[in-house]
């Protein structure tokens, strides 16, 4: 009986990992009364972002992305979506940017502030 009751809880108190949801709001926008918020996701497996036009989440796989300890970038037809963590010299906390770069003509485009929460898979 015991081992059954594990069974049936065990599935509700573990997670398979952690992925992490990602709000950016555009730099220059950021004071205004109403700025647009971009959403993100980003875990172990993919790459989602909220395709606006198609009211749904689009998904990247992460073998199709740029990783680095500090930086993940996702690349489509025309630019380039790269995400950077910073860390100022009083270490306290690490802040996140996000830059659309136009790597057809070598130039950032807009650059992000971004705001990152854990989040869990099931």
């Amino acid at each position: 009986m015991r081992l059954l009751l594990i069974f049936l809880f065990f599935p509700t108190i573990l997670y398979a990992d952690q992925g992490v949801n990602i709000s950016c709001v555009n730099m220059i926008s950021m004071l205004e009364k109403n700025p647009k918020i971009h959403k993100f996701k980003f875990d172990v497996m993919t790459f989602k972002y909220f395709d606006e036009n198609k009211n749904t989440y689009v998904e990247v796989p992460n073998k199709n992305m740029v990783i680095k300890e500090d930086f993940f970038a996702a690349r489509f037809a025309d630019y380039e979506l790269g995400f950077q963590v910073n860390v100022f010299e009083d270490k306290k906390k690490p802040v996140m940017s996000m830059s659309k770069y136009d790597y057809k003509n070598n130039k950032f485009l807009e650059h992000y502030y971004c705001d990152v929460q854990p989040a869990y898979i099931n």
